[in-house]
């Protein structure tokens, strides 16, 4: 099960979320968010990260070249792609792709668009004048656990230390992703609510797996 930490920009917080035992270090790399890391900070990061944990490239309507091009520059697992996305962009890209819906109603929830075999990030909408993407605020846990139980999903939306245990317990998705929660200002992650949601995570999967 995945564990992932979002829009990390500094060497630091990437090594004590990989310490931590994240699996996943997501980098920014829409300019608009005050989560965007530029070529410096990217560098800083993959070589934090070392190859210890998968990088995943997070866009909002990129194109197939951006995405292949970022891809190979920094040593990219995956791509996560929000916003006004096709179907056939998946199998046009060189590079494994994770499809991240802001979920407006049931009907989109069940993402029933994307094939099964496609993980799918799921986060509360947007609202009006936001980017696509993290929103910071939790998506119907109900919901969520109704789409685990027949795909692969990757839940986000305002996770932190104090409620992703709960949140998996319940949910049982493929993966969490906490972002906004793990912050002292917007783009700037604490060091020890990174550490404190991973080992959250980390222990309510092993209680998942130890109760199976």
């Amino acid at each position: 099960m995945i564990v992932k930490v979002c829009g990390v920009r500094t060497a630091e917080v990437a090594d004590v979320a990989v310490r931590s035992g994240a699996d996943w270090i997501g980098l920014v790399f829409e300019r608009r968010s005050p989560r965007y890391v530029d070529d410096a900070a990217a560098r800083a990061v993959v070589d934090a990260v070392d190859g210890r944990a998968d990088l995943i490239g997070v866009f909002v309507e990129p194109s197939v070249d951006e995405c292949e091009a970022v891809a190979d520059r920094y040593g990219l697992a995956a791509v996560q792609v929000h916003g006004d996305i096709a179907a056939d962009f998946v199998g046009a890209c060189g590079v494994a792709v994770i499809r991240g819906i802001n979920v407006r109603d049931r009907l989109e929830a069940l993402t029933l668009q994307w094939w099964p075999e496609l993980p799918v990030l799921l986060d509360s909408a947007a609202r009006d004048g936001e980017l696509p993407g993290g929103t910071g605020r939790r998506l119907d846990a109900g919901l969520a656990a109704e789409v685990a139980r027949h795909r692969r999903i990757v839940l986000a939306g305002g996770l932190g230390p104090a409620d992703v245990a709960a949140a998996i317990a319940f949910v049982k998705p493929y993966g969490v992703d906490a972002s906004s929660g793990l912050e002292s200002a917007p783009g700037v992650k604490d060091a020890q609510l990174v550490k404190q949601y991973v080992e959250a995570a980390r222990g309510a999967y092993a209680a998942l797996a130890a109760g199976s």
